[in-house]
């Protein structure tokens, strides 16, 4: 899974969905929706995208950013904070860090036993601290600067390395882009095959993020859409040779 951290930022001398989500303000939301189906009710959860560098020696992004001219309690997602706030998000695109997943019992109903071990590998630990720390700097540049008051969460008194991951550990989420429980493969480990078709059972493929043996970078939805079309053209072409 890609693991997701936020800084929060109260903000001045500029708006922010905070308070365009409150009182008289949240009545013009609503209105302008209802007449031309724009402003605060249309937003995406992110504006502003960025893939960016943070490891020595990396030749691709491995960290991506998502911005917000909104804040929420405790940085989660949920509660909008009652004053002007922002927020980044950062995840790194290629986690080294595998979860498992795991049968309680033999009855389908009972929930399976999940274990995400996020940050559990050093480099993601590396990556994303220093991917909290690129993000601090971006909020330091004149251009943004003029806009902050304080970081609000975690804060300025959270600075060393072990401050900060102790702060990631504590405060992550998902970005909902978990993979890899029928991973495709000729080893013992995979599920499916090469083609999809799930091992040791006939007439059963997987098609969805399920199947990738490894994390892609970035958001996972164009990878699954492809996965689909590729899954397409291997069943059509079973069904003609058949």
């Amino acid at each position: 899974d890609h693991y997701l951290a936020r800084l929060c930022f109260k903000a001045k001398n500029i708006g922010t969905f905070n308070e365009r989500s409150r009182g008289w303000r949240l009545g013009v939301e609503l209105l302008r929706y209802a007449t031309s189906r724009t402003g605060l009710l249309t937003a995406a959860p992110g504006n502003v995208s960025a893939s960016i560098k943070v490891m020595p020696g990396v030749e691709t992004p491995d960290i991506q950013i998502s911005f917000a001219p909104a804040s929420y309690v405790d940085g989660q997602i949920g509660v909008l904070d009652d004053f002007p706030g922002m927020t980044t998000g950062f995840w790194q695109h290629r986690p080294a860090s595998t979860g498992s997943l795991h049968c309680v019992s033999s009855d389908p109903n009972d929930h399976p036993s999940i274990r995400p071990n996020y940050l559990g590998d050093k480099i993601d630990q590396d990556t994303m601290v220093a991917g909290a720390k690129a993000t601090r700097r971006i909020f330091e540049q004149p251009a943004i600067a003029k806009y902050i008051e304080a970081e609000a969460i975690p804060g300025a008194d959270v600075q060393s390395d072990d401050e900060i991951l102790d702060y990631l550990r504590g405060n992550g989420a998902t970005v909902y882009h978990p993979i890899g429980t029928c991973k495709m493969g000729t080893d013992p480990m995979a599920v499916v095959d090469p083609n999809l078709k799930m091992h040791g059972l006939e007439g059963l493929r997987v098609v969805d993020a399920s199947i990738m043996p490894r994390m892609v970078s970035a958001n996972t939805n164009a990878a699954v859409l492809m996965i689909a079309e590729k899954a397409a053209d291997m069943i059509k072409s079973a069904r003609q040779s058949s």
